[in-house]
């Protein structure tokens, strides 16, 4: 979740002071990810493994703009804790393509984006994958790859940013419209998620001379989704907010950071069981990262703790705790030339879920290896 929340608040949405810029530059992305965790007893499972190849392109069109895209590879692993009841699973292809086009309207003051996703991902599955989509929605966790296919969608809006002093006011305004797949395997009921808009809205800018400030908030809002020709309730609001504070101290910089994402309504989980209601919730993390450079490398140690609570049911109000975790992680970064960087990152995670009133110990550990060339 932290990775998804900061490209909808920070790269999607708005700000690079004194105004709005448009990615510089082509260069290739590219990583290996592998993550696994335990769980205590109390689910139908006891381990959840996922591997995940990502790769992102990025090419620079001149005076026609830049365009972005990505895609991937990922494998689930499930392990079941009584075979008996429900056997090990194993969820594995491509992610779904992403493509983003951006084009300067006003050099350094207006963009226009327009984005879409091919529906090249797992988008449909049988009723006993179920569980490994349940798992990897897991907001305590945050898995690096929760959404694994979908039945595409097209959308567009528009970003701008104003300086304020010494700093930049930046709002942007997208709307993105899903197209209808199915995705039960022995199901023929069709889902059609509703169409999103959203609003967002940043300030950013120097509070000193080694000391930068960054505030951001979005608003989502959708409409409801149809399942075999109905209409069902939908996500409905979410309100997401973001703020960072980045200081200089020496050789190094320190950023402290907090995020919240609150679920206003009940919401459907539309890539599993089209009718399966969630109550409404929140996630909050608060977390702080370093960067200290040594000769050519960089180290980037970096904490962040998480809180999950929701509603015991879609008609009440008052939330719950579902879970908690802590994450430490350690990064490494080395450019060997002006046009190849290495990073490597490692982290271990530790918390508890609440499975029918009953807190169960989750434990892991993720391993990343980064690649980007900059032609």
């Amino acid at each position: 979740m932290p990775r998804r929340v900061w490209t909808t608040l920070l790269g999607g949405a708005l700000l690079t002071a004194p105004g709005v810029q448009g990615q510089s530059g082509s260069s290739i992305r590219t990583s290996a990810l592998f993550e696994r965790y335990t769980f205590g007893s109390g689910l139908s499972f006891n381990a959840v493994s996922q591997f995940t190849v990502p790769v992102g392109v990025t090419i620079d069109l001149g005076r026609v703009g830049t365009v972005a895209l990505s895609s991937g590879y990922t494998r689930v692993e499930l392990t079941s804790a009584d075979p008996g009841q429900l056997s090990n699973q194993t969820l594995s292809g491509a992610i779904d393509t992403e493509l983003r086009w951006t084009y300067p309207l006003l050099q350094g003051r207006l963009l226009i984006l327009a984005t879409g996703a091919i529906p090249t991902g797992i988008k449909r599955v049988r009723n006993e994958e179920l569980a490994i989509l349940g798992a990897l929605s897991s907001d305590v966790i945050g898995f690096s790859a929760p959404a694994i296919g979908s039945g595409g969608n097209v959308g567009g809006g528009m970003i701008g940013a104003v300086p304020v002093g010494r700093m930049a006011l930046g709002v942007g305004v997208t709307y993105r419209q899903p197209l209808r797949y199915r995705p039960l395997q022995n199901d023929p009921s069709r889902l059609q998620p509703g169409n999103e808009v959203r609003v967002r809205a940043g300030l950013e800018g120097p509070q000193g001379r080694r000391t930068y400030f960054r505030l951001a908030g979005v608003f989502a809002r959708r409409a409801k989704d149809e399942i075999g020709g109905q209409t069902r309730n939908g996500v409905g609001n979410r309100y997401i907010g973001y703020l960072a504070i980045n200081q200089g101290i020496g050789a190094a910089t320190v950023t402290g950071y907090v995020f919240d994402v609150f679920r206003a309504d009940p919401q459907i989980q539309p890539s599993a069981v089209g009718a399966a209601f969630l109550p409404r919730g929140n996630l909050l993390a608060v977390g702080g990262q370093g960067d200290i450079k040594l000769g050519g490398v960089s180290l980037t140690p970096r904490v962040e703790f998480r809180v999950s609570d929701q509603a015991p049911d879609t008609t009440t109000t008052t939330l719950q705790r579902l879970g908690s975790s802590a994450r430490f992680e350690l990064g490494i970064r080395r450019r060997f030339t002006q046009h190849f960087a290495l990073v490597v990152q490692g982290s271990g995670l530790t918390g508890q879920v609440r499975q029918a009133g009953r807190d169960v110990d989750v434990t892991g550990f993720r391993g990343e290896f980064h690649l980007e060339v900059v032609p």
